[in-house]
This record gives C-alpha cells, sequence and structure tokens, in this order.
C-alpha cells in the first residue's frame, strides 16, 4: 500500500511538472503616449479593442512556439482606415464610405526559455490607396498585428521601425505619413 502511494504521488508531481512546462507564455499589450493621445479623437472603446486584438494574435501565433515566454508590448500608434465612430459622430462628412491608409506602430520586448530578452521595434503602415477598397476600421492595424505577431512565432523580434511612419501631428482622420 505505501509503495503505491509513493508511485501515485510521484506520478502527480511528474503531471504537475509536465503540466507547469507547457504552461502558456505571458503577453501583455500596453499604450504609448502617442496612441493615448489620440484615444479621446478615436475613442477609448477603440483603443482597447485594437490593445485587445494585438494581445489575442500575439497570444495564438506564439502558442506554437514553446521556446517564447513572454512578450511585452506596448501599441505605440494605430492609424484607421475608416473613421471610427466617434469620429463620425463629431465630424459631419464622415460616413463609412470615407477611406484612409492605416497601420500600427509597437514596440516592446520578447523573453525567451532561455532567459535572453529582446527588444521588438515594427511598423507598418500601408502607402497605397488602392489597396484600401475593401477595408473595415482596422484592417491594415490587424494586418501590422498579423505580421508582427507571425515573426515573433517565429523566432524573429524586428528591431527597426521601416517603410513609412506615422506624423505626430497629424490631421483629424488619415494622419500624414513621413519617409524613412
Amino acid at each position: 500500500m505505501r509503495t503505491v502511494a509513493i508511485a501515485l504521488s510521484l506520478s502527480l508531481a511528474v503531471l504537475a511538472g509536465g503540466a507547469h512546462a507547457q504552461q502558456a507564455a505571458q503577453v501583455t499589450v500596453g499604450v504609448g503616449p502617442l496612441l493615448q493621445s489620440k484615444t479621446a479623437d478615436f475613442g477609448a472603446r477603440e483603443v482597447d479593442r485594437l490593445r485587445k486584438d494585438l494581445g489575442d494574435e500575439v497570444t495564438r501565433a506564439i502558442a506554437r512556439n514553446p521556446q517564447i515566454v513572454r512578450v511585452d508590448l506596448v501599441l505605440e500608434d494605430a492609424q484607421p482606415n475608416r473613421p471610427t465612430f466617434d469620429q463620425m459622430g463629431r465630424t459631419p462628412g464622415l460616413s463609412l464610405r470615407s477611406v484612409g491608409v492605416g497601420g500600427a506602430r509597437i514596440s516592446g520586448n520578447v523573453t525567451t526559455a532561455d532567459g535572453v530578452t529582446r527588444p521588438i521595434r515594427f511598423q507598418w503602415y500601408e502607402t497605397d490607396i488602392s489597396q484600401e477598397r475593401a477595408a473595415n476600421t482596422w484592417t491594415d492595424a490587424d494586418r501590422a498585428f498579423d505580421w508582427l505577431a507571425s515573426d515573433i512565432a517565429a523566432g524573429k523580434a524586428p528591431n527597426a521601425y521601416r517603410g513609412p511612419g506615422p506624423e505626430p501631428t497629424g490631421g483629424h482622420f488619415g494622419y500624414p505619413f513621413r519617409g524613412n
């Protein structure tokens, strides 16, 4: 009987250790000062949705890579393809037919199982308005989230803002771009 109890407790310990080893990586997403400054324009619900969508996309992607144990991100900026409901409510003439180029800028860190922490700097903004025919409000930002999540899951940590980026002093809907 004693032998059975010892074997059972060893089996439970092994199972508990295995469950601990399979624990999902932790993903956190904050909002940077530039995007926080746009919250009154976009609406708090929209910014929270973006933050959650980025976290969900990265969580799903890194579930396939057991080497990643933690991802801490800051959603620095996002630009909608179509006006948000808050913007449409304040500005006559805007509608869901209004269209612009969008995208997102993200920074942060990825920590791997060996304890190495690597910085992340990533941005993607569409530059061709003809690509926006079927876009919803956050199509290009969602596309940026997807590409970043795929890079992280593949073990890549992009560490440079490449391509056009946002101007912090942009207009109401459709912020101007500057080339890098």
